[in-house]
């Protein structure tokens, strides 16, 4: 009991929600206590009905079999190597990453109209991941390795053969998200030409970061350093002058970790695909 304890607060806050927000609702259509078409997104039923749980529960449900297990193992391992190693345990800052990729995937699936969007999440998850570790090689299936460059267009490939086109669009999604949010907070205010160069347009705004505020404050975490203290406007890149030095410096920490923090022979999530 004390070592899943001691598993369990080993995961960083927002990781831990994914993965029992993923359980709570995934589980029980597995089991077939629910309906998988109770969880579903569907907007008419949002008007008509009010069933304003659905925009939210669409993310989580997993689907079922083996791609269910590796899809919360990707999860749990990029999710977690994002929240810790690149976004130095900023719980707030990485919950807004996820409410503005959640907003993104759901304005591009008005197009689509897909019933579910863990796929994407996580795609957008893996993109991100992709990014910061640019010159990492990615085993897959243990049959052949690639640059971690090239493993977003080869989860679509994979997706069009196992499950044809329509797979692929509802990854896609995920992977357009993630890069709208690396460009808008890390490209265009970093290392866009001076010209260009402008202000994350997706900042966290103040007031969500103070929703946060006195837990980080408070609180020293059991699976990595202490949370980072409030600050003005924090973003991954340079975002707006923080109200504290140290804040400043976590900050500069991240921008480092998204530009340098290289890898060479790790394969994606500790293991061959």
């Amino acid at each position: 009991m004390a070592d899943f304890a001691g598993l369990y607060d080993s995961i960083p806050p927002v990781t831990r929600t994914l993965l029992i927000c993923t359980a709570l609702i995934t589980a029980p259509c597995l089991l077939q206590a629910i309906s998988p078409g109770l969880v579903a997104l569907s907007w008419y039923r949002v008007r008509k009905f009010y069933e304003v749980w659905r925009p939210f529960t669409a993310f989580f449900f997993g689907g079922g079999g083996f791609p269910l297990i590796y899809d919360v193992f990707l999860l749990y391992r990029n999710s977690s190597t994002l929240e810790k190693d690149i976004y130095n345990n900023n719980t707030a800052y990485y919950t807004w990453m996820h409410l503005v990729i959640g907003c993104m995937i759901l304005l591009l699936n008005i197009l689509l109209s897909h019933p579910f969007l863990f796929r994407p999440m996580l795609y957008a998850q893996t993109y991100l991941w992709c990014r910061s570790h640019a010159t990492t090689k990615v085993s897959i299936f243990g049959l052949i390795t690639i640059p971690t460059s090239l493993y977003p267009p080869s989860l679509l490939v994979l997706d069009t053969v196992t499950g044809g086109p329509h797979k692929a669009l509802n990854g896609l999604m995920g992977i357009i998200a993630g890069h709208a949010w690396w460009f808008c907070s890390t490209y265009l205010p970093d290392h866009a030409p001076t010209s260009v160069r402008r202000p994350n347009p997706l900042a966290m705004p103040l007031r969500f970061q103070a929703l946060f505020r006195s837990r980080t404050r408070a609180s020293t975490t059991t699976y990595g350093a202490t949370r980072l203290g409030s600050g003005a406007g924090t973003r991954l890149g340079s975002q707006a002058a923080s109200t504290s030095n140290t804040t400043a410096r976590d900050n500069e920490n991240v921008v480092e970790a998204m530009r340098h923090r290289w890898g060479s022979g790790q394969r994606l999530g500790g293991s061959s695909l």
